[in-house]
């Protein structure tokens, strides 16, 4: 069950969330979650359930490592209906203009995971800023901070909308005075980039990711 315990903490590294935040996300107790992670608990058949259930992961690969990481047939009930989460075939790390703008221009589907209900959209996103946590092709599950100016945790991966239009990915770290924040990529290829406060005018919290190999 090692290997499984491995297998899942791959996951989480990918998704891009502390442990407890994941356990979350897939209907597994949180702590009890974490526990698992340090080998304080089994993991169950259960937990393997809900895993794959919730982000379309192979149970095949979950429990012996072989076959397809993620399984095309696994996902197709959970993306395509008319409930739950829209997702906006928008490309955010690409766009250039508003996001509101392209997202009525844009065709829709729904993805209903559980643990990410809480989400105002998915959108794609494309390049290797943020690889390997968010890779080229992904979509992202994001939530708006609408009191950022008020409060925001810092060092957590977010997309920001700029008021000359850019958009990006990145962890928001405290910036080098009062009136910036930092950002930074997990691509150690890309340096820091400091931004005025003042040019952010919208700013998302990303929940989580799928992989173009579920969809």
């Amino acid at each position: 069950m090692e290997e499984v315990r491995e297998r899942i903490k791959e996951l989480v590294r990918e998704s891009g969330v502390a442990a407890n935040s994941f356990g979350k996300n897939v209907g597994i107790d949180p702590s009890n979650f974490s526990r698992k992670m340090r080998g304080e608990q089994s993991i169950t058949r259960k937990d393997i359930d809900k895993i794959s259930s919730a982000i379309g992961v192979s149970k095949v690969w979950l429990l012996n490592g072989s076959g397809e990481k993620y399984v095309k047939e696994e996902a197709s009930d959970q993306i395509g209906a008319c409930t739950g989460v829209p997702y906006y075939d928008v490309d955010f790390a690409l766009g250039f203009g508003d996001l509101l703008g392209e997202k009525h221009s844009a065709q829709v589907r729904y993805i209903s995971i559980p643990g990410y209900e809480a989400a105002d959209m998915w959108v794609r996103t494309s390049g290797d800023a943020m690889s390997p946590t968010i890779n080229n092709g992904d979509i992202i599950a994001l939530k708006e901070v609408s009191d950022w100016k008020v409060f925001m945790p810092m060092n957590e991966i977010y997309a920001i909308e700029t008021t000359n239009d850019l958009r990006t990915i990145k962890v928001i770290r405290v910036g080098k005075d009062p009136e910036h924040l930092t950002l930074h990529s997990h691509n150690e290829d890309y340096e820091d980039q400091e931004v005025l406060k003042s040019s952010i005018k919208k700013i998302y919290k990303v929940l989580g990711r799928l992989s173009i190999r579920t969809l």
